[in-house]
């Protein structure tokens, strides 16, 4: 009885107590003892006592039911947060309670003992528990599970590779050049270096030439340095073998500048003005100029559209571009030449090589347009007037009768011949445009860029006649579209021509010919 009653408080202790219904089943037995009559005996309070007992039990198991549901439930709360993809659902947990109640019913002689069914809860709580724990450690493997790479991944992941491996290999070429500090032999390299050139048309022309690899680590080598705006201009006498502190040094102090000098061609010059000059001021001969010249055409690269040697006096006449260039002591005159073309190739570039084509004009047709127009106005602006004058002639069929031309055919382009006589007009030469139709055979002379861009943009007017303008006296012109006009004009003035040269000793009308 005693046994019985102790195993009874001891589950009590291990279990929160139930809520207590005023049934009288939940009565501790001294109540009931109290409200009856001393003359119970000993057999009705054990019967009591069992009852009570009977009634307490299965509560306890019910509470001990809900903890160990709460438990399971937690686990699988824990279980779902550490895994969304595989998560741990009610029924797989209600599966396990459903085994664990098999196991309950199994032994049911243990279901009257408190100790041991304590024990019995607590042991199916931890096997849970181990088996929640292998279900999440699985769980979490599954979501860390790399899938195999796509195509186009390898593709992406090999270039970027590719990408990267070229970026070190030039990186480090760059800076091993910037970081070389010694220079070894090499091959002489000549370098001109222009006026006005910035730091990195410097780099460009030193690559170009074989000096340097890479302009990066030539520019870098400038800017972290006290040399910045220090190079000068001129040529140089350098080799490919030299590192950059060399380099730098010999474009900062000079060291390796040639002995030079400048030479201008002025614009409306002629190849034998030009020859004349160079000897004048000591750079060469004119012999060589000429016999330089002359040997340039046949490898020129406008070669195909120029006039027969035997037609002109220079073929390469109009080409020979109007600059200042800097010659070194030692240039010889095919080098000079060859210098010359170069510039006017660079001059005569892409879009005016189009604008001719346009025009329907070849690169020899623009240059004899250009020398026209340069020799019979000495006003840039009227460059295109001139130009237009040309057209509107030629489109009417008329000889273009300028004394320019006459000049140049009776001094063979040296030109200073102060007056234009009758006599002059009657010179048998195809560059005589008062006895032959339309332009001459080549050009006259050594046009300026303004009045080649002059002829490639000619003004469009019905002017046909033009003369110099005798009371400004500043070498512009006055236009006109008929003879009469023309003539009344010229009446009026002191030296009248009939065109832009033409004094009182030349024809009396532009057009006197026809």
């Amino acid at each position: 009885m005693q046994a019985r009653m102790e195993g009874y408080i001891l589950e009590i202790k291990f279990k929160p107590e139930p809520e207590k219904k005023d049934t009288g089943a939940g009565t501790s037995p001294e109540e009931k003892t109290a409200g009856t009559e001393e003359n119970v005996s000993a057999a009705e309070i054990a019967e009591q006592t069992a009852e009570t007992a009977g009634t307490e039990e299965p509560e306890a198991e019910k509470l001990a039911e809900t903890e160990e549901n709460v438990t399971e439930k937690s686990v699988g709360i824990k279980r779902r947060r550490r895994s969304k993809k595989s998560p741990v659902t009610d029924s797989e947990i209600n599966g396990e309670d459903g085994a664990a109640g098999v196991g309950k019913s199994d032994r049911p002689e243990e279901s009257h003992s408190g100790k041991s069914g304590g024990s019995r809860d607590m042991g199916g709580t931890e096997g849970f528990e181990n088996s929640g724990e292998d279900a999440i450690v699985e769980t979490v493997g599954e979501a860390v599970e790399k899938k195999p790479m796509r195509l186009w991944q390898k593709i992406l992941l090999g270039a970027g590779a590719v990408v990267l491996a070229v970026m070190l290999t030039f990186g480090f070429s760059i800076w091993r050049e910037y970081s070389r500090t010694e220079s070894t032999e090499g091959n002489p390299v000549e370098v001109t270096i222009e006026e006005g050139s910035s730091t990195r048309q410097v780099a460009q022309e030193l690559k170009d030439a074989g000096v340097i690899r890479y302009e990066t680590a030539f520019l870098m080598k400038i800017y972290f340095s006290d040399n910045r705006g220090k190079l000068r201009y001129g040529t140089f006498a350098l080799n490919d073998g030299m590192c950059l502190d060399d380099v730098i040094a010999a474009l900062v102090t000079g060291g390796a500048q040639k002995e030079e000098q400048s030479f201008t061609i002025p614009e409306g010059y002629s190849i034998p003005m030009i020859a004349e000059k160079l000897e004048n001021e000591g750079v060469m001969s004119q012999d060589e100029f000429l016999t330089a010249v002359k040997n340039a055409a046949a490898n020129f690269q406008y070669a195909d559209v120029l006039p027969a040697a035997d037609q002109v006096f220079y073929q390469l006449e109009g080409y020979i571009f109007p600059d200042t260039y800097y010659l070194s002591e030692d240039m010889t005159g095919d080098e000079l030449v060859a210098k010359i073309l170069d510039e006017f190739l660079n001059k005569f570039d892409e879009q005016r090589q189009q604008e001719a084509a346009n025009l329907g004009m070849s690169v020899e047709e623009v240059l004899i347009r250009a020398s026209l127009v340069q020799k019979e106005t000495e006003r840039p602006e009227e460059y295109p007037m001139v130009a237009g004058v040309i057209n509107n002639r030629l489109a009417q069929n008329m000889r273009l009768q300028f004394d320019s031309t006459v000049v140049y055919a009776m001094s063979e382009g040296m030109y200073g011949v102060e007056r234009v006589l009758y006599d002059h007009l009657e010179i048998d030469s195809p560059y005589n445009t008062y006895k032959n139709d339309g332009l001459p055979v080549g050009p006259i002379c050594s046009p300026s860029l303004e009045a080649i861009d002059g002829v490639l943009h000619p003004a469009e007017h019905n002017y046909l006649y033009f003369q110099t303008d005798q009371v400004k006296n500043d070498g512009s012109n006055l236009y006109f579209e008929t003879y009469e006009e023309h003539a009344a004009a010229a009446a009026t003035t002191e030296n009248p021509s009939a065109s832009s040269d033409q004094t009182q000793e030349t024809t009396a009308a532009p057009d006197a010919a026809q």
